[in-house]
């Protein structure tokens, strides 16, 4: 004989949130969830479960609630009222944030929408839809991503997903893997800063943070509307600036992928590594700066 459902439900309002929240927790204590965590986060409420625990339950969102589903069939369902709902990924877990919706914070009416914007949409919607497809241990690699684009790119960087664009597109593996290649550009050694951010690590303003970059001072890459973007690493790093010059005109992603990469002219270990050991003598990083891109360094 099938076991009945048992729903459990929880409303959220900004006037009961401390109750709201406990009994959050409560119910997920019923329906033998563990590893949830719901936390107070000055009036916002954060649920946050483990990716790996993904797999105990079915989980749905949408604008007017959100609901967990276990195996054992018991459903936690969470309305919101007076809150926006907000997915995140956190390290290696899945957060919902209901984040509270004040009168100077309420949504602009909606503007009407463009012709091209709605194209873009629609066609949009239907490629994530068929991401939807995707095996199950796929997509819960792609969540554990840091950035919303970033979930997106490892989706399509998935052999089942570049199979079906290379029917329309021989060239879909080569474009996304170079997308991947410069997220992963972008990610390594402890990640890039914004123009703002570098300024207030070297304790300078943002227009002497341009200057050094345009005078080759600084390593920066450009990221559309976000603007330019400093790897951390370059902070207090030996004769950056001679390598730089010695890396002539190439653009700001050429010359992050030679600092980043293993040179067959530096015995196959990358020219950051070199350069971070204090006193190397960097005459082969010069050279090897000088010739990149010409001789597959």
């Amino acid at each position: 004989m099938s076991t009945k459902t048992v729903t459990l439900t929880v409303t959220l309002e900004p006037r009961n949130i401390a109750a709201s929240v406990q009994s959050l927790r409560t119910e997920f204590a019923k329906a033998n969830l563990a590893g949830v965590k719901t936390m107070n986060r000055r009036g916002d409420v954060h649920v946050e479960m483990p990716i790996a625990r993904l797999a105990d339950c079915q989980f749905a969102c949408d604008r007017e609630r959100c609901s967990w589903k276990t195996r054992d069939k018991k459903v936690i369902v969470v309305h919101s009222k007076g809150y926006g709902m907000e997915q995140q990924t956190h390290h290696k877990a899945i957060r919902v944030v209901f984040r509270q919706l004040h009168a100077d914070s309420a949504p602009a009416p909606r503007k009407k929408t463009s012709a091209i914007r709605s194209a873009f949409w629609e066609r949009s919607l239907r490629a994530i839809t068929e991401l939807q497809s995707l095996d199950e241990t796929k997509l819960a690699e792609a969540v554990q991503a840091p950035t919303d684009y970033s979930v997106l790119l490892s989706a399509l960087n998935t052999e089942e997903a570049l199979a079906t664009m290379r029917a329309y597109d021989p060239l879909a593996s080569a474009r996304i893997r170079g997308l991947e290649a410069k997220r992963e550009l972008v990610e390594a050694e402890g990640g890039c800063l914004s123009s703002a951010e570098m300024a207030k690590a070297l304790r300078i303003t943002r227009q002497a943070v341009d200057k050094r970059r345009k005078e080759g001072q600084l390593l920066a890459v450009e990221l559309g509307k976000k603007g330019f973007r400093y790897p951390a690493w370059q902070m207090g790093l030996p004769n950056l600036e001679k390598v730089l010059g010695a890396l002539g005109d190439r653009d700001g992603w050429e010359r992050l992928a030679f600092f980043l990469n293993p040179s067959a002219l530096l015995d196959d270990r990358t020219p950051l590594d070199i350069l971070q050991e204090r006193g190397h003598p960097i005459g082969d990083v010069l050279l090897a700066a000088s010739v990149y891109g010409e001789q597959g360094a």
